[in-house]
């Protein structure tokens, strides 16, 4: 019976069988789940709650910073930049797909070089301005060739781990003071460690300011004919020398931590070239003058050195340069009014710097070629760019739009006339047709440029700046303080009068535009009785393109504040459709010209972009010091 009904059972027709349907294929089942599984993740990815972090499991957890971002993407003062290693891409739009974004070389690092000042000291208020000038000179000379002056102090002696030794040791009092720096330096660590009266005087290029400018010192190292003044190293170096010095014998009979320690600690490299040291020694023996007024009033001697050390740096970079100064002046029948800044600033360069022994030359250079006003360094306008190492070139980009305007002498320019009547680049293709020939296009001119502005091998060897910034006001590309940190000496014969004004500044007259325009170091080979008027402007020319320079300024900086302009305005209460505001109209001329001219366009923001990092870079370097209160003083 029960294998009956067993039988019964299994015999019996199931649910499926009473109604019957076609069963999925395996193909579809598999997509069925597919679709299923994903919709589950969306659905989980949306209504989950987040992972708690350690700030939420503890509540009353400090707060912390957040993580630094890299600092590849930056905009200052309307110029936007992105630091990339493809910055000689023809085009920068193509890395960052934004057409007003310009990609620049990856911001070369600075190596600290360190020096020691106790501002603590009880010192006469006369001396103290006097050294600050001279911290201000030392800090200055350094950074110009690529390094990150550093004040240090007692406060950095006072956290070195070895500071509690030094400190139940007794020694002589000059000793002491050295000790003491060399306590600041080694807890900073890895870097160099200079007097405030050793100052590079060469080239950029000198094999050993190339060398240290790598930021790697793997020995502990002193330089011959510097003495005590300049030493590179380690931290471990470092710490060896101060752990030698702390446990010698020999502390109340020394006065330098150089003669405490053995003399296998030290690598000692020859005797740079490129690297002055104004110690006592030395004065004495070239500069009696200054060496006798440092006996009768340190102050006084302390001014009349900062003179004097200003001067040979300034004849340090006339030397190197001995070809003279180049204005690049591409187009000088039309657009001549825009080197005004530029030769403005080379005439500053020519002139002599005043000091107490003009005849003198540098210590590490003593068969310089002093400077004479009777015979001044050469100054030239070609209308070419030259990559020569004797010569220094200083250029000045226009906005397409403003070389356009001035090439048209008006204005009321239209997309016809551009697209008719310019040629393509006429800026790249006048300052580089020398070199690169006149056959080649925009794109083929724009890669060597970029790298004679932003190079490592040639940056040092041109400025460049743009024709529509208010160049010579405060902080401006070529404001006195900005040149004179980018040259690394101080420019008094610039910036004097009135050329601290714009060029749209009607305030600026004419006649002081015109004698600078005019000024006879521009034609040193031209004879006396030679008609200059080529190249001179009448005051109704100069007026004229005054003029046209203010509404090129006035429409470029319609979109310097964003980067993205929208195409309508509100103009008091109504709005402005595109075809009906004179602004909006210059806006598409202006976008027309960019277009037209894309090297010249790429070339000019370029340019800007670089600028405007070099002084943001210094300008933060400069904040981030003046915290510590020591040094420097009033620029």
């Amino acid at each position: 019976m029960a294998r009956y009904r067993s039988l019964s059972r299994a015999n019996k027709p199931g649910h499926y069988s009473a109604y019957p349907r076609e069963r999925p294929s395996p193909r579809k089942i598999w997509k069925y789940s597919a679709a299923a599984g994903c919709l589950i993740i969306i659905l989980l990815y949306f209504t989950s709650a987040p992972v708690p972090t350690a700030s939420d499991i503890n509540p009353f957890r400090p707060t912390s910073h957040p993580p630094q971002s890299p600092h590849n993407s930056t905009h200052t003062e309307g110029a936007r930049w992105h630091n990339h290693w493809s910055w000689l891409n023809p085009f920068s739009d193509s890395i960052t797909d934004d057409q007003s974004q310009a990609v620049l070389p990856p911001l070369r690092d600075r190596p600290p070089i360190y020096t020691f000042y106790d501002a603590e000291a009880e010192k006469d208020e006369k001396i103290k301005a006097a050294e600050n000038k001279l911290l201000l000179i030392w800090s200055r000379a350094w950074w110009a060739q690529g390094f990150k002056p550093v004040i240090l102090g007692k406060a950095e002696a006072m956290r070195n781990p070895l500071y509690e030794r030094f400190q139940v040791r007794r020694m002589e009092h000059t000793l002491g003071a050295d000790i003491m720096r060399w306590l600041a330096w080694g807890q900073m660590g890895t870097g160099i460690l200079s007097n405030w009266l050793v100052l590079p005087m060469g080239s950029y290029e000198d094999d050993l300011l190339s060398f240290l400018r790598r930021g790697e010192y793997p020995r502990l190292t002193r330089y011959e004919g510097l003495e005590a003044g300049f030493f590179s190293s380690d931290k471990a170096g470092i710490e060896a020398a101060l752990t030698e010095a702390l446990d010698s014998t020999n502390l109340t009979k020394s006065k330098s931590l150089r003669d405490l320690v053995s003399h296998k600690i030290f690598t000692v490299d020859p005797k740079p070239s490129a690297i002055a040291f104004y110690d006592s020694s030395t004065i004495a023996d070239h500069y009696k003058s200054v060496s006798l007024s440092l006996t009768d009033s340190k102050a006084t001697g302390y001014l009349l050195l900062a003179d004097l050390i200003s001067s040979h740096l300034h004849l340090t970079f006339l030397n190197i340069f001995s070809s003279g100064i180049a204005i690049l002046t591409p187009h000088r029948s039309h657009s001549f009014l825009l080197q005004y800044p530029a030769i403005t600033l080379a005439n500053a360069l020519i002139n002599c710097h005043p000091s107490p022994l003009p005849t003198s030359c540098p210590p590490n250079n003593p068969s310089c070629k002093p400077c004479s006003s009777s015979k001044p360094f050469s100054l030239t306008t070609p209308t070419h760019y030259t990559n020569a190492s004797s010569l220094f070139t200083i250029g000045t980009l226009p906005h397409p739009y403003t070389l356009a305007s001035l090439l048209a002498k008006t204005a009321s320019l239209s997309i016809p006339h551009i697209r008719r009547n310019t040629a393509r680049d006429p800026w790249l293709v006048s300052t580089t047709g020398k070199s690169l020939g006149p056959s080649l296009g925009g794109p083929d001119r724009i890669v060597p440029f970029k790298e004679s502005v932003g190079s490592e091998s040639l940056s040092f060897r041109s400025l460049w700046v743009i024709a529509e910034e208010d160049s010579m006001a405060p902080g401006a590309a070529m404001s006195k303080k900005e040149l004179e940190w980018f040259f690394g000496f101080a420019l008094p014969a610039y910036n004097t009068t009135t050329t601290t004004l714009s060029l749209s500044d009607p305030n600026l007259k004419t006649s002081a535009i015109t004698a600078v325009l005019a000024s006879p170091s521009l034609y040193p080979s031209s004879p006396p009785n030679e008609d200059n008027s080529k190249d001179s402007l009448g005051d109704k020319e100069l007026a004229h393109q005054r003029s046209l320079l203010a509404h090129s300024q006035s429409v470029l900086s319609l979109t310097s504040a964003s980067p993205h302009h929208q195409r309508t305005k509100r103009k008091g209460n109504r709005r402005v459709k595109e075809g009906d505001d004179d602004d909006v109209s210059d806006e598409r001329v202006k976008a027309a010209v960019e277009a037209w001219h894309l090297a010249d366009t790429e070339a000019w923001r370029f340019v800007r972009a670089w600028r405007a990092r070099g002084r943001e870079e210094r300008r933060r370097w400069e904040s981030e010091e003046k915290r510590f209160v020591r040094g420097w003083g009033d620029e």
